[in-house]
């Protein structure tokens, strides 16, 4: 059995045009992450634009100076500490009414370069997020607040969560009471308080999810002619007279085809995350997801947060070796089954849903759709199974390893079966 593994592995790699395939992502990928490190841009404190490794030390530097556990009490003394900064020059009245223009243009008039890059810190805009709504700027949020608003901090974030599902996805899904009840009951569960620090390469992990949908397409390329070549070779005919060719011979190409697709991944994996903890840096791994953003209701570290979705991706990734090793054992040609493959994964991310919500719950179990971690942890995507609620995390876990169990011993079933002409 190992041997017919081993040989059915070496037909995969030596296959020309599957191997220029893989080998030309894997090279895209290396290019993609490069630019990825290389455009990276911030603004630094005096006003210049950093580039790459330079504007990554300057994003760590910024954390770094608000790094720490966010208590309630520290809550409490950096909203004194920013209300007296922003409304040292400007009375609180003057920037609530306004739009966010006429406020922007107000501030800068009244402070100087230093005193206006400090009140627009984005760490301010993250700490007053649980308390925004609509598009309001930090000093706008702050100037609504009364002086005890900081004491609520938490609760801050659990009503956020509230007015979010109220909103329904700005009115397009109806949350039913059980997926209601689900996410309060999953914010509920999220530890308090909070740490805020530097989690750069974890984040730019998960911010660079989708590229494995090119891991994917890889792995159809290589895999379309497991079954489908021997029909096109007319090799079919020999393959299944033989003594074990309907049995360990099949189970042999199956083995080999995830065995490669598991390689490949592996390989593709080494290269984004690889790539983006070395640059952005390892660190903050321990942090809470919620780093990301305070309205993020996983009890997640970044790194589990970040493991889980490529934990996703790689299961996704079989499941697609799975349903192309099915049209392979179906279809004669290769062409066709590329073709399908590459739609689902491509495609299927560029339906415009139009706003309708039940739509763009279908289209997020597609690769380009659920691999953002936007998406994954943060948009409160789920559905309705029956008196239970189960979110994104959850159905793709299930729909591809549903995959897995139907379409390999189907594949296997149709390779057996098939009448040779």
């Amino acid at each position: 059995m190992f041997d017919l593994v081993r040989f059915e592995l070496k037909k995969l790699f030596v296959r020309r045009a599957s191997l220029i395939a893989c080998a030309g992502i894997l090279v895209m990928l290396c290019g993609i992450m490069t630019l990825n490190i290389v455009q990276t841009k911030t603004a630094s404190d005096t006003g210049e634009v950093l580039n790459g490794t330079a504007a990554i030390a300057y994003q760590k530097e910024k954390a770094a100076s608000h790094e720490g556990v966010l208590s309630v009490e520290r809550v409490q003394d950096e909203v004194a500490a920013y209300k007296e900064l922003a409304f040292s020059k400007v009375d609180p009245a003057d920037v609530s009414g306004l739009s966010g223009e006429a406020a922007y243009a107000l501030m800068k008039q009244a402070y100087d370069e230093d005193e206006f890059r400090a009140i627009y810190d984005t760490y301010y805009a993250y700490l007053f997020s649980p308390w925004k709504a609509g598009a309001l700027e930090p000093y706008q949020v702050a100037a609504q607040l009364d002086d005890g608003a900081a004491d609520g901090f938490y609760g801050a974030i659990a009503d956020k969560l509230q007015r979010t599902l109220d909103d329904g996805m700005g009115g397009t899904w109806a949350y039913s009471d059980a997926e209601r009840a689900y996410w309060t009951e999953k914010q509920a569960a999220v530890g308090e308080p909070l740490a805020y620090g530097y989690a750069g390469g974890w984040g730019d992990v998960l911010a660079c999810l989708g590229f494995f949908a090119f891991a994917m397409v890889a792995v159809c390329v290589a895999l379309t002619p497991v079954f489908a070549g021997e029909y096109q070779d007319r090799t079919d005919a020999v393959l299944l007279a033989a003594r074990y060719g309907r049995s360990k011979l099949v189970a042999a190409k199956i083995v080999a085809a995830f065995v490669f697709a598991t390689v490949y991944f592996a390989l593709a994996a080494l290269i984004i995350m690889g790539a983006a903890l070395a640059f952005f840096g390892a660190e903050g791994g321990d942090l809470p997801v919620q780093v990301l953003s305070l309205g993020i209701p996983y009890d997640l570290t970044m790194a589990e947060a970040t493991w889980i979705a490529v934990g996703i991706a790689y299961l996704i990734t079989l499941g697609f070796a799975a349903l192309t090793l099915l049209l392979s054992s179906k279809l004669r040609s290769q062409l066709a089954i590329f073709v399908t493959c590459a739609a689902l994964i491509f495609l299927t991310g560029m339906v415009p849903s139009g706003g309708n919500a039940v739509l763009l719950h279908a289209l997020y179990l597609f690769p380009l759709n659920a691999l953002n971690d936007q998406v994954l942890f943060n948009s409160l995507v789920s559905y309705q199974a029956g008196p239970f609620a189960v979110d994104l995390v959850g159905l793709l876990v299930g729909v591809y390893a549903l995959a897995l169990i139907v379409c390999v011993p189907l594949a296997a079933r149709a390779f057996r079966g098939h009448q040779v002409v």
